[in-house]
């Protein structure tokens, strides 16, 4: 073999070249302002370089309309009206772009789209986990999130309150809600669990997110032993894992049960009821009465049909029941158990028994998620002592550690405590050259769909190298301490480039020369995410509610996705009115069925933390687009909203305008020759047909 190849292969085993061994990895390096950076220098300036030694030019400017329809996608994940559209491409200057850029920014809608990605993260869920996937309350931390982006918090403080809030002095409400993000493990309160072990799970699962979500190191190949290609040890993985080791337990159990049963003992903030949690509740109790009144309507209606054969052949308490007046849900039971024992009339009042105890269920229980509380975290009164888990074995424990960070990493802040609060100051102390790295990674591989470094949770030796390592540390910096840490700031930054505002079409040559658009000669060009998909489905279909924050909702999906089994209540009760339309970051998110569209169009199911989603392409999506109820309802929705605001017009002027209300360019001539045919083909429901065609379509779903 030649020399190169060996050369190649210890490269690959050690994590760095030969040549390279005796320097620092350059993740490892803070980045340093030097004379290229400034004044000249910006996004276009990097990109344009690279392109220039691959004889690339820029692409040009993509057309307005889609231009347009991209940011908006991008920034608030919701299509322009055909009215901003048309304003834009009447002056799509740069100005009129900036203007409305700032305009997104500033919106509402902006920290509901941005919030899900940071949900991932965090694996946020409505549920515990496992088989029995009981129910939590964590979604004050979901609201909080989404408030925090609108208000473009600063990072370092959004480090801070997360890893930290309930360690800061008087800590507000909103600051220990915030902890929440670390109240995202897993836990089992299944039968024959042991808390303890448990509890190590979700402690080693706090490490392991700390180091993906902010220093993009991969700890958790420390875990049994020294991590093989960084420089982590296993000692100093535990001595991470001392700083999250002081928390409450979660799991125990339950106090004078049998050796198996399990109860929830962990951390929560009591929260004060809204009037909407007051309101979702009385609905909860209503339809309990509701049951009850079908159900005594029912019996009686049975009851009358007795003959006296039959009724003399009762018990005379029995008889005094049937003869009495305003009977209660409680006696007419006690008549059901006593007279209708077998046969049709059984099995038709035990269906509507069942209906009630179910709804008592839902409104004793809050499985609706209306709460008086959010889980946090909290330190116990007295630490617990932290061992080296030798081969990552809680029951073989080694020797004892205490907090510290890596020795290979910046030094700890001078002053700081041996606590989160401190870990988290560390986090983002200027000596550290990952974290802002990290971040502006995630910012940019959001809007362009690939980050700068394509590995973005491996920051590490075996990661990938940056594609435009100047760029990088250009953006962490300018992140960092010209923008003080503002992520708006920074996507501001990204979105006005002429880099981003390029056209996505592209040559087969140009596409030869960049096939990944690894070197950005085209624009951004991905499909939505699940959530996304959605949202922007019902927008166009004109059901979107605009309704923001609250408990999550429970909108249409296919029946028997949740099996109604075990401890917990698993019946689906579906929301009503506006939340049935809410955006998709407000629907429940049950770990072990989450919501059906969601799943098929790749969207975790956040057991754990989640940096990159896949993107697949499969028939079951448009299978989902083409059958699900709810965007069945949303074509119906569509073609109602056709025939309603342009009934009065031509035909060819109503197929332009339902194809501009789903991918906001005009139609070309052949495209508006399908929309004719399928409108022909139709039968007596032709809007319809078009309507779950434009839903239907590739460029519907892609940004």
């Amino acid at each position: 073999m030649p020399l190169h190849f060996w050369l190649a292969l210890v490269s690959s085993v050690l994590g760095a070249s030969a040549s390279s061994a005796a320097e620092p990895h350059w993740a490892y390096v803070v980045p340093k302002k030097n004379l290229e950076l400034a004044p000249r220098a910006s996004i276009d300036h990097f990109i344009s370089r690279s392109l220039d030694e691959q004889g690339l030019p820029p692409n040009p400017q993509a057309e307005p309309a889609r231009l347009l329809r991209r940011v908006y996608l991008d920034l608030i994940g919701l299509p322009p009206s055909i009215a901003e559209v048309d304003a834009f491409v009447a002056d799509p200057s740069d100005a009129h772009f900036e203007e409305a850029v700032d305009r997104l920014l500033a919106s509402p809608r902006f920290g509901e789209k941005w919030a899900s990605g940071w949900l991932d993260l965090a694996r946020y869920a409505d549920s515990d986990g496992y088989q029995r996937d009981g129910f939590r309350n964590v979604w004050p931390y979901r609201d909080w999130v989404i408030r925090a982006f609108n208000a473009d918090m600063p990072f370092d403080q959004f480090t801070i309150e997360q890893l930290a809030g309930d360690l800061l002095p008087d800590s507000t409400q909103d600051q220990l809600i915030a902890t929440g993000f670390h109240r995202g493990p897993i836990l089992n309160l299944e039968a024959g669990t042991d808390a303890e072990e448990d509890r190590v799970k979700q402690v080693v699962d706090r490490v392991n997110t700390t180091g993906t979500v902010w220093l993009a190191t991969s700890f958790e190949c420390a875990q049994c032993h020294d991590h093989k290609y960084d420089p982590i040890s296993i000692r100093d993985y535990y001595s991470l894992y001392a700083f999250f080791n002081h928390t409450e337990q979660e799991g125990k159990r339950k106090p004078g049960g049998n050796d198996a049963t399990m109860e929830y003992v962990g951390p929560d903030i009591e929260l004060p009821i809204s009037d909407e949690e007051i309101q979702l509740r009385a609905e909860a109790e209503e339809r309990v009465a509701e049951a009850k009144a079908v159900f005594v309507v029912k019996l009686r209606e049975l009851c009358d049909e007795l003959d006296e054969d039959r009724i003399a052949a009762l018990e005379p308490k029995t008889i005094s029941l049937i003869e009495g007046v305003g009977r209660d849900f409680k006696k007419a039971n006690a008549i059901r158990k006593s007279v209708f024992t077998k046969g049709e009339e059984a099995k038709v009042l035990g269906e509507l028994e069942k209906q009630v105890r179910r709804h008592q269920k839902h409104a004793k229980e809050g499985s609706f998620q209306i709460g008086f509380g959010s889980r946090v975290m909290r330190e116990i009164e007295k630490p617990r002592e932290t061992f080296v888990m030798q081969r990552g074995n809680f029951l073989t424990p080694g020797e004892a550690v205490a907090a510290a960070t890596p020795p290979s990493l910046h030094p700890f802040p001078a002053g700081a405590p041996k606590n989160r609060l401190g870990l988290a100051q560390w986090l983002v102390s200027p000596d550290n050259p990952l974290t802002a790295r990290v971040a502006v990674n995630r910012l940019w591989a959001e809007l362009f769909g690939r980050g700068l470094v394509t590995t973005m949770e491996d920051f590490g030796t075996q990661g990938e190298r940056p594609t435009h390592p100047g760029l990088l540390d250009f953006l962490a910096l300018k992140f960092r301490v010209e923008d003080a840490w503002s992520m708006k700031k920074s996507i501001r930054r990204i979105v006005l480039s002429a880099t981003y505002r390029q056209s996505a079409l592209a040559s087969a040559a140009r596409r030869a020369l960049d096939p990944d658009n690894a070197l950005y000669s085209r624009g951004p060009r991905s499909r939505l995410t699940a959530e996304l998909v959605r949202d922007n489905a019902l927008a166009i279909s004109g059901l979107l509610s605009d309704k923001m924050f609250g408990p999550p909702v429970r909108p249409v999906q296919p029946a028997k996705v949740w099996r109604v089994i075990g401890e917990v209540d698993n019946t689906y009760y579906l929301s009503a009115g506006d939340d049935l339309y809410r955006r998709g970051v407000y629907t429940i998110w049950r770990r072990s069925a989450h919501y059906p569209s969601f799943a098929n169009f790749d969207a975790p199911n956040r057991g754990a933390c989640t940096v990159r989603r896949q993107s697949s392409n499969t028939p079951l999506q448009a299978l989902t687009l083409m059958n699900d109820p709810a965007y069945v309802e949303m074509a119906q929705a569509l073609a109602a909203r056709l025939q309603a605001e342009t009934s009065a017009w031509e035909r060819d002027a109503q197929f332009e305008y339902a194809f501009r209300l789903a991918v906001a360019r005009h139609p070309r001539a052949a495209e508006l020759e399908v929309l004719r045919q399928i409108y022909r083909a139709g039968g007596s429901e032709p809007w319809f047909d078009v309507a779950t065609t434009l839903l239907n379509l590739h460029e519907t779903i892609t940004k």
